[in-house]
């Protein structure tokens, strides 16, 4: 089974989640303070604050009953 880079984050005070292959660009904060910035491929741009790279089991789009 394949593996898939997930970023966790604080957003706004939220624990979010985004897919590697959402990202369209991704750099940290030169503040080191383990924050980044984020553009997504649809244009979204945000900070995200503790930021954790995190791999995980692929898990197949098919979905069976």
């Amino acid at each position: 089974m394949s593996k898939e880079l997930i970023y966790q984050f604080k957003l706004r005070g939220q624990q979010a989640e985004v897919n590697n292959s959402d990202i369209a660009m991704c750099f940290p904060s030169i503040s080191g303070d383990g924050s980044y910035f984020f553009t997504l491929n649809d244009g979204t741009r945000f900070r995200g604050e503790e930021v954790k790279e995190v791999m995980r089991d692929k898990i197949s789009p098919l979905i069976t009953l």
